[in-house]
């Protein structure tokens, strides 16, 4: 069993505040860190984290910030080997955190613009004797597209976390097994489909009446909107003991609905586990160091059981 996680590889800037600057003005007394960061690198290191393989396919520059990236996957067990080296910077993010654990993000995506289909076709037949595929959109959205019709056409699981938010082609929506937007991201496509808007209800039932299998809408400490095949409902969020970062809690959330679903799991039980992993995930500053293993996440499923 093994996860194909197609997405970004960054170093994020993290500035902790007291409460984030307006326009024009300036803000003292942070806490600055640097680290790992990336949703398609979260991601492949929550699945590993948690005992499932996973191939990552992204694209870093010559420099120092891919170092920090190859040493992350050496010591996670992620493979590096379909992670392409391009003569562009390695993505870079400032994150401001404020003291309700609310972020803010400005990406410079340096690498990830830098490269197209014909830069990941040598990795290709790796990613097809996976099991299972996981695509965002840190990459241009023409490669993810191009791997998810692919991917389905060779019989893998596939899964869409829609990040950053964009039109979806109706042929690549009718290749998901999983599409996974937050609340913002559900709307944004809605509105650039032309899909009613008038509730999240209404949105996950266009999603699925454009071919996708299974929607699963997250919407933080309000839960998830799960629109199965068999039945639509509402699953509570799994509380956090203390709110400290939210930055990694949808990364964790998704990469622990893969590994969830990979070894066997229903998708509501599948569910369940990722917000337990997204619970945790939010009490900790940083992303990587907030990724909780496979024994954290049982112990805290047994905790609010």
């Amino acid at each position: 069993m093994k996860i194909a996680v197609v997405g970004g590889f960054g170093v994020a800037e993290t500035m902790v505040v007291a409460s984030a600057p307006e326009a024009g003005e300036t803000v003292s007394g942070g806490r600055f860190s640097s680290g790992p960061g990336g949703k398609g690198s979260n991601q492949a290191v929550q699945i590993s984290r948690l005992g499932t393989p996973s191939l990552l396919v992204t694209a870093v520059g010559n420099d120092a910030y891919a170092k920090v990236g190859r040493d992350l996957w050496a010591i996670e067990g992620v493979d590096e080997s379909a992670v392409v080296t391009v003569d562009a910077p390695t993505m870079i993010g400032f994150i401001i955190v404020d003291q309700e654990g609310e972020n803010r993000i400005a990406l410079a995506p340096g690498a990830l613009d830098a490269i197209d289909s014909a830069s990941i076709e040598p990795s290709m037949a790796a990613i097809l004797e996976c099991d299972m595929v996981v695509v965002s959109w840190e990459l241009s959205p023409s490669i993810g597209h191009d791997i998810i019709r692919r991917a389905k056409a060779a019989g893998l699981t596939t899964v869409c976390n829609t990040a950053p938010a964009v039109e979806i082609p109706d042929d690549v929506l009718e290749c998901l097994d999983y599409v996974i937007p937050n609340e913002g991201e559900a709307s944004t496509i809605a509105n650039l489909k032309g899909w009613p808007t008038d509730s999240l209800d209404s949105i996950a039932a266009a999603f699925k009446n454009s071919g996708a299998r299974n929607v699963i809408i997250t919407l933080g400490s309000d839960g998830v909107l799960l629109m199965s095949e068999d039945e639509t409902i509402r699953i509570p969020a799994v509380p956090a003991r203390k709110v400290v970062d939210t930055t990694g809690a949808g990364d964790s959330f998704v990469g622990s609905f893969a590994h969830a679903i990979a070894r066997g799991s229903e998708v509501k039980e599948a569910v369940r586990f990722a917000a337990t992993a997204a619970s945790i995930a939010v009490e900790s500053l940083e992303v990587i160091p907030s990724l909780p293993t496979i024994q954290d996440v049982e112990r805290r499923l047994q905790e609010v059981a």
